[in-house]
């Protein structure tokens, strides 16, 4: 029997080809995230991913934890500056999506 993902899907953006990482995240209010897995030695901190979303964006924090799946987090004005995991924003995809016809 084949081995079950759990905490989200990994896919490839069918256009620009980047890992990644799509779940739901929350448990009351849940909402489906998108965002670019980069590696995990990359060091990704909250102030530069806050910096760089957008109006409609909201910043992920993902914990890499041992022997654990991959769980986005929310962030809000209470998380912390320094916090050493790594921070992620939506998907937004660079290349032109390319038609068959």
């Amino acid at each position: 029997m084949a081995g079950r993902t759990r905490g989200g899907a990994d896919s490839r953006c069918p256009a620009c080809g980047h890992p990644l990482l799509s779940q739901l995240v929350g448990s009351v209010a849940a909402i489906t995230a998108t965002v670019t897995l980069h590696p995990a030695d990359e060091h990704l901190p909250y102030p530069q991913a806050a910096a760089r979303r957008t109006p409609n964006d909201l910043v992920w924090c993902l914990p890499r934890l041992p022997h654990r799946p991959l769980r986005l987090r929310w962030t809000g004005p209470r998380h912390p500056p320094d916090c050493p995991h790594q921070h992620l924003t939506t998907h937004h995809c660079t290349t032109e999506p390319t038609t068959l016809f």
